[in-house]
Formats: structure tokens, C-alpha cells, sequence
């Protein structure tokens, strides 16, 4: 008997201290909870109440239902920015992430300087998109370096037809390092095994990377495709810096700014926030669903 009362009051002071640790930490996490829920959740549910009324910022709301999302579906000026959305986002990320996967290819054989190379090739993502919205506007200047370098005689931010061009181009420069980031990282995590076998029956490198590289890397490639159309249909920085939305590069969010502030339709604003939301939900899902198919 006397034996057994330690194991049955060391469970009990295991517990206390568990139970105490998990106190402490939930009041430790009380603060940081407490700024998310005030400053992301609490605006994303108001987004969704305003999107069902008539807000000015002048007058108090008025119910209007669902007439702010049947307005946006006749309204022509969405329909062009949610299309220059589309053109931007496949424009940009299809081309970076193909091209990421190359650079990764080559950078994760372990040769001289290629971790320069990658330094280089990130630094542009850890730079904000408004300072190189900065350093692009003097590169896409009629006398600016793209000109000058290729002989070109092109007005790149104030043409209709070279606009959305001149901001693909400076986005797949951009964006291109944030991919190969993540394409090294499943890289470096392949088994060597599989392509000293595959090197054994004879597999050039092609077959190689098709029949082992690319199907191995297909969770990273479900994840870039899912962030670049995040990261391409929330484009806003570039757009306002270069152009003002202005020779059909205005985007959605520049199209939710200009309803928001410049017009103070605050509801219909609201309505393009929940629409958008909703499709960036749907196709992230569809995207997931995809790859698990081909998965099995």
C-alpha cells in the first residue's frame, strides 16, 4: 500500500503542472489573439456586412441585399479589371514558376558561386513592391535601360498595348526568386537513391526528371501555383506606383480602392472584397483537388 501512493500522486502533479503550463500559455496568447481578432477577423465579417449595403462614409448604410453584387455584374469597368486581374496573374506567375523550376534545376547541383546566384535572384523579393515599382519606373522610361539595351522605341507606362506588358515583365522579375526558394527546398529533400537506381536502368536525364523529379514534385508545385494566383489577383502596389491603373492595367484591388475612396462606395467596394474572397477560396480548393487526383 505504501508502495503504491507515490504512483498515484505523481500523475496527479503531472497534471497540475500540464494544466498550469497550458494556463500560463493561454494567458500569455490572450494579447496576440486578442489584436488578430480586432484587426483581421473583425474587419473580414464587416467587409461581409457592408457588402449588403449602400455605405457612402457620409450617410448611415442602408440595406440594399444583394443589389451591390448585381451591380458589379453589369458594371463594365469590373468586368475589364477582374479580366486585366486574369491577364496579369497568368502573364506573370505561370512564366516565374516555370522559370524558378528551371534555375532550381540547375542551382541545386552544388557548383561554384550558386549560392551568390540564389542571393541574387532572392533579393528582389525581400525588397518591397513599391521600391521596385520605384527603380522599374526609371527602367521603363522611353530613355530608360530596357530601351537603351534592346534599341527599342517603346512608351512602356503610357501605352495601352505595352502597359500590361512593361508589368508582367517587371513581375516575373520579381516574383521569380520567391519560387525558386521553394523549389530548392523540395529539391534538397529527394532521395538520391531513386536516381541512382533510375541512372542503373539506363534514364537519361530527362527521363529522369519527368518520370521521378516532376512527380516528386508535384506538393510544391500544388503550393506555387495556389501562392501565385493569391499573390497575382491581389496585385495592387505595382499598378498604383507605375501606371495609377491607368491604359487598362487597373486591377481588382485598385478597382476596390477607387470604388472605396475616390467614389465613397464603401458597399460595393465591399462586395468585390467578399467576391473575390469567394474566388480565390473556390479556385484554391479546385487547384488542390486537382493535384490530389493526379496524386493517385
Amino acid at each position: 500500500m505504501t508502495a503504491g501512493r507515490p504512483a498515484t500522486r505523481r500523475p496527479s502533479r503531472a497534471r497540475r503542472r500540464v494544466s498550469g503550463r497550458n494556463l500560463v500559455g493561454a494567458m500569455l496568447s490572450w494579447p496576440a489573439l486578442a489584436l488578430f481578432a480586432a484587426f483581421a477577423i473583425y474587419p473580414g465579417l464587416r467587409v461581409f456586412y457592408l457588402s449588403l449595403f449602400d455605405y457612402s462614409l457620409t450617410a448611415p448604410p442602408t440595406f440594399v441585399g444583394p443589389a451591390n453584387f448585381t451591380f458589379l455584374a453589369e458594371d463594365p469597368r469590373f468586368r475589364e479589371a477582374l479580366l486585366n486581374s486574369l491577364v496579369y496573374t497568368v502573364g506573370t506567375y505561370v512564366p516565374a514558376v516555370a522559370l524558378a523550376l528551371v534555375l532550381a534545376l540547375a542551382l541545386s547541383r552544388k557548383l561554384r558561386g550558386s549560392g551568390w546566384v540564389r542571393l541574387l535572384y532572392f533579393l528582389p523579393v525581400a525588397t518591397s513592391w513599391v521600391a521596385i515599382s520605384v527603380v522599374w519606373r526609371l527602367v521603363l522610361h522611353p530613355d530608360g535601360l530596357l530601351n537603351q539595351t534592346f534599341g527599342l522605341d517603346v512608351n512602356w507606362l503610357t501605352s495601352s498595348a505595352a502597359a500590361t506588358w512593361a508589368l508582367v515583365i517587371m513581375g516575373i522579375w520579381k516574383e521569380t526568386g520567391f519560387f525558386l526558394i521553394l523549389f530548392l527546398a523540395g529539391l534538397s529533400r529527394l532521395p538520391p537513391e531513386v536516381y541512382e537506381a533510375a541512372q542503373t536502368d539506363g534514364a537519361n536525364a530527362w527521363q529522369s526528371f519527368w518520370r521521378i523529379t516532376f512527380p516528386l514534385l508535384k506538393p510544391i508545385t500544388a503550393i506555387c501555383s495556389v501562392m501565385g494566383i493569391i499573390r497575382g489577383l491581389q496585385a495592387f502596389s505595382p499598378q498604383v506606383v507605375l501606371t495609377d491603373g491607368s491604359f487598362g492595367t487597373e486591377v481588382v484591388n485598385l478597382f476596390v480602392y477607387k470604388t472605396a475612396f475616390e467614389n465613397a462606395r464603401m458597399g460595393r467596394a465591399s462586395a468585390v472584397a467578399v467576391f473575390m474572397f469567394l474566388v480565390l477560396v473556390a479556385v484554391t480548393l479546385l487547384q488542390l483537388r486537382a493535384f490530389r487526383r493526379e496524386d493517385r
